[in-house]
């Protein structure tokens, strides 16, 4: 970085765009051979890596195996329980497994708070910029380079969502319900779609049928669960990958569908 842009106060980013910077050996690193589209992929995904990038806190479970263990557990117990619900075992092979792949994480978040499962998480420790660069392999794909973890906002999320699920004290039968509810989302190029619609709907209504029921003094409680709906669907796979299946070596899309056909 040149000596004009520690003066003016400009980061790292700013100062690798200016031409008082273009001598630097960082520069060269990353613009050595511009006109490569493999090249510019790299300077792009190495500028993510940058100490002024946004979003860069990123964590980790403190014992991913034993995470991990706890996870994949769960979901082969959710996924018995999809697969004996008559339902879902009459749709054809194609929409069971658009279904599966669309709901298998907020399944999983559902399935840790029924199973009462708990992580800790720490901070991953960031490498530098250019240490990154000097020390990967040429073979390395550009996301390769990445920091590996889960941004802290996205961690804080789920375990909010836990805490929340915990105070209300579901019942089995709410879980049942609910899990439905999330099974049975709607996807694109489904072939029994509108069945599928009306799957969830009528998962809906059986948990409010239930919930005015049971729970006849307490008129929100419906209201909440729909919450609780509402936030489970809006889960990021991603997140949920990285948090409870980093040892996989796998892709996670064969991971989870492993765990479904297993017995």
């Amino acid at each position: 970085m040149s000596q004009s842009a520690v003066r003016s106060g400009m980061s790292c980013c700013d100062a690798g765009s200016e031409d008082a910077g273009r001598g630097s050996i960082l520069y060269s690193i990353l613009n050595t051979g511009a006109h490569c589209p493999q090249r510019r992929a790299d300077a792009a995904a190495a500028h993510q890596l940058c100490s002024c990038a946004p979003n860069r806190k990123l964590v980790v479970t403190r014992a991913p195996q034993l995470v991990f263990k706890a996870a994949s557990e769960v979901l082969i117990k959710t996924f018995r329980f999809v697969k004996n619900v008559p339902c879902f075992r009459g749709l054809p092979a194609e929409d069971q497994l658009r279904l599966v792949r669309n709901s298998w994480a907020p399944l999983l978040v559902l399935g840790l708070v029924q199973d009462a499962v708990d992580f800790d998480t720490v901070e991953t420790q960031q490498p530098s910029l250019l240490h990154r660069i000097l020390t990967r392999s040429r073979e390395h794909t550009p996301t390769e380079i990445q920091d590996p973890g889960v941004p802290v906002s996205d961690v804080e999320g789920i375990k909010m969502f836990l805490v929340k699920c915990r105070g209300l004290r579901i019942s089995v039968k709410e879980y049942a319900f609910l899990k439905g509810a999330i099974l049975f989302t709607p996807v694109t190029e489904l072939r029994c779609g509108e069945y599928i619609q009306a799957l969830q709907a009528e998962a809906e209504r059986a948990l409010y049928e239930h919930v005015r029921t049971v729970h006849r003094g307490s008129s929100g409680r419906f209201g909440r669960l729909r919450a609780l709906l509402n936030a489970l669907r809006g889960t990021d796979p991603h997140a949920v990958a990285g948090l409870f299946f980093r040892p996989v070596t796998s892709s996670t899309d064969e991971h989870v569908l492993a765990m479904f056909y297993e017995r």
